[in-house]
């Protein structure tokens, strides 16, 4: 009799030992937030990776499949875990984004924990890819990180093909969390640029009136050369361009540093 009590004594506590551990990593007792549910319930959703336990997509409107290409670790992130990948170029993630992406309309953010100081810089020139859109018509849609005297060193380029727009990063604190969003509509010719749930610049869509699709998506690597050193979270890709209170929204539901 007394084997018996022990033993269920110990399934109860190995039982609440689990639990606890699954709270600590967000995933019980947990209230689900809801902003971030009502994007998750969004029918305009085409792709959103979690990257709690694998770089796979949660959901997607075609392919669900991540390759990750190297090293990358699975750690604490904004909402659960995140996937960290590491430098020198040894880690990065890569989807065939075939009808993931709309580029009539739509909207790309994620959260992003870079391993550096924003205003770091460098003797030899060299990018960090944050993210890499290969498109159909040959060019590409990317935000990418310049470390270079010559350039702009204190600003992450978005960028289709040749044509870019600046976003300063003197204010991105090593290992501290940055949200990203940005949004497009080739019928209101808009396409915005949001960081840390604010309005960062406004200008016009660079691919208006080119019937161009998404074809293969990279983040922290540009054919094995642009590396990161970073994290990322959430990346979410709608088929709708979101709204500043949408993005605001969803910032201060989730932003870790509250």
């Amino acid at each position: 009799m007394f084997i018996r009590r022990n033993n269920k004594l110990m399934i109860l506590l190995i039982g609440l030992m689990f639990c606890g551990m699954l709270a600590g990593n967000g995933y019980a007792g947990e209230e689900k937030d809801p902003a971030r549910e009502k994007l998750l319930a969004d029918k305009s959703l085409l792709f959103f990776a979690p990257f709690d336990f694998s770089v796979d997509a949660e959901q997607a409107a075609h392919h669900k499949t991540g390759n990750l290409n190297g090293e990358g670790e699975f750690i604490p992130g904004v909402v659960g875990n995140c996937i960290s990948l590491p430098e020198p170029g040894k880690g990065a993630i890569s989807y065939n984004f075939s009808d993931n992406i709309d580029m009539k309309a739509g909207t790309m953010m994620f959260w992003f924990k870079p391993h550096w100081w924003g205003d770091e810089l460098e003797e030899k020139s060299f990018r960090r890819c944050l993210m890499w859109l290969r498109l159909s018509d040959g060019k590409y849609f990317a935000f990418y990180r310049t470390f270079s005297r010559k350039a702009s060193p204190y600003a992450v380029y978005m960028i289709y093909q040749n044509y870019g727009t600046l976003i300063s990063t003197r204010a991105w604190k090593k290992d501290q969390w940055v949200h990203l969003a940005a949004t497009w509509d080739m019928q209101s010719d808009k396409y915005i640029i949001y960081v840390n749930g604010r309005q960062a610049l406004s200008a016009p869509v660079q691919w208006k009136d080119k019937e161009i699709e998404g074809r293969g998506l990279s983040l922290g690597r540009y054919y094995g050369v642009d590396v990161i050193d970073a994290a990322y979270d959430e990346f979410f890709v709608f088929g709708r361009s979101l709204t500043a209170e949408e993005i605001k929204s969803y910032y201060d539901a989730t932003n870790p540093a509250d």
